[in-house]
């Protein structure tokens, strides 16, 4: 019996559907690596490092992102698609294979009853500056991450497709994340009982976890590249004709500087990066704050692994469940500033309680409200308002607003910690109520950009 062969429409919901798989598929993967990548980086934190340097790792993450944002903006560019994925996503595997073997060689030298706490002996201060490096680099290497997805799905999709692709692309980073701490809690306890190891070597095999999935990466942008050749990165010099672009000469080539430049030459793309920026600096100094009570309040130190663990679960199956069926519908309903309002707001709330009640389950909340709502409702608006930028100017400004500028806001977070905590040595609730006058200063600017957002 002959077969009735496909009907265009059928044959174009196929191709969607790889397309689709294809586009979400890399975000998954660097999900679950960045997903196991934070439990590490927060347990080694609190528990081998201390909360208290925590102000200076992010600032040193923001000083690693600087140059490694310069050289993403240049090679995008001059390395064509996927090659430019496949060098940074390779380099990064290697570097996660070598802090697990550098922690390893060290950690395994002790046996299971030795301290390695903080509260332990001197000797431990190199184990202390594996986990403070680790924590640096995931921080400064994250600028890559999010231009890996997101270019992606620039190439896969037009401008008119690219608001609902970011949407499952995001979806699949938060699933990518939640499948990282169902097996973070289950793996640890396993690894511990089977092969008698402490808990952090059991910890620690995450960051050979890590490097394995990022590999696994690589082969999802070749078979892109294949699929759908053709030009990646859209424009890549501005119109020299233009006015209103002569401040770069027709020669120039994108790179961090012209396009910071670029940034700092129009009113709306300011306003965009000091969205950024705060929304940084309120990360930072929220985080600092549940670093602190984590440390004074679960005195635990092997229960602290499962509790980031458990954490990040909870994080990111609220945030799929917020993304799945409320963010499109508040976002179309309410409109980009009022999307952009509901964080800002909510953790306005949020930190009066806790300026009242220092309590870990209040900044449990706080921190679950905070990381659920950014990416599942901030993060999408932010996308849409990024996307009204003009596709002339995109190839430059896009990663800035996508690497740099969230590390740059993080670090500016952590300078100010830093001269509170260490310089003026203020309390928990005076530290709360800075992250109150910071908050304030981030509703102000999300304020200023609806002239922008209406003329769109």
């Amino acid at each position: 019996m002959r077969r009735n062969p496909e009907s265009p429409n059928s044959r174009d919901k196929k191709s969607e559907s790889l397309k689709l798989v294809l586009a979400v598929l890399p975000a998954f993967l660097i999900g679950l690596a960045f997903g196991l990548g934070k439990i590490v980086r927060d347990c080694s934190l609190t528990c081998n490092v201390g909360y208290e340097l925590s102000p200076l790792a992010i600032i040193a993450a923001g000083i690693v992102a600087l140059p490694i944002s310069a050289m993403t903006v240049r090679l995008a560019v001059r390395l064509e698609y996927p090659r430019w994925q496949v060098w940074n996503l390779a380099t990064i595997a290697i570097s996660f294979f070598m802090f697990w073997f550098a922690s390893y060689s060290f950690v395994s030298r002790y046996p299971s009853g030795v301290e390695t706490s903080v509260s332990g002996n001197s000797w431990n201060l190199p184990v202390r500056l594996i986990y403070l490096g680790f924590f640096v680099w995931l921080g400064g290497s994250s600028v890559v991450f999010a231009p890996n997805i997101k270019r992606t799905i620039y190439k896969l999709y037009n401008s008119t497709e690219r608001s609902k692709a970011l949407a499952f692309s995001t979806a699949a980073f938060i699933s990518g994340g939640l499948a990282g701490g169902f097996i973070a809690s289950f793996a640890i306890p396993a690894i511990m009982d089977r092969l008698d190891l402490r808990y952090e070597l059991a910890r620690d095999s995450l960051m050979l976890g890590m490097g394995i999935v990022i590999l696994f990466t690589i082969p999802v942008f070749i078979i892109i590249s294949w699929l759908y050749p053709g030009d990646f990165f859209g424009p890549q010099n501005v119109d020299p004709t233009d006015a209103q672009f002569s401040i770069f000469p027709s020669t120039s080539r994108i790179n961090l500087g012209n396009s910071i430049r670029l940034i700092a030459s129009f009113s709306e793309l300011r306003r965009m990066a000091g969205l950024i920026l705060m929304r940084g600096m309120a990360d930072t100094v929220l985080l600092y704050l549940f670093y602190w009570l984590v440390t004074e309040q679960t005195p635990s130190i092997n229960g602290r692994t499962m509790f980031f663990a458990d954490f990040y679960i909870v994080l990111n199956a609220s945030t799929l469940l917020l993304l799945v069926f409320g963010t499109n519908r508040i976002i179309n309903r309410s409109g980009l500033i009022l999307a952009l309002l509901i964080l800002p707001l909510s953790l306005l709330l949020g930190t009066s309680y806790l300026i009242v009640q220092s309590l870990i389950v209040v900044a449990y909340v706080l921190r679950i409200a905070d990381s659920a709502l950014e990416q599942s409702l901030y993060s999408q608006s932010l996308d849409r308002v990024i996307l009204q930028v003009d596709e002339s100017l995109a190839p430059s400004v896009r990663p800035v607003f996508h690497g740099l500028a969230p590390r740059m806001g993080k670090g500016l977070g952590a300078i100010c910690v830093l001269i509170l905590t260490f310089g003026i040595g203020v309390t928990f609730q005076q530290m709360s109520v800075f992250f109150l006058v910071i908050l304030v200063l981030w509703t102000l600017t999300v304020f200023s950009l609806r002239p922008h957002l209406r003329s769109n």
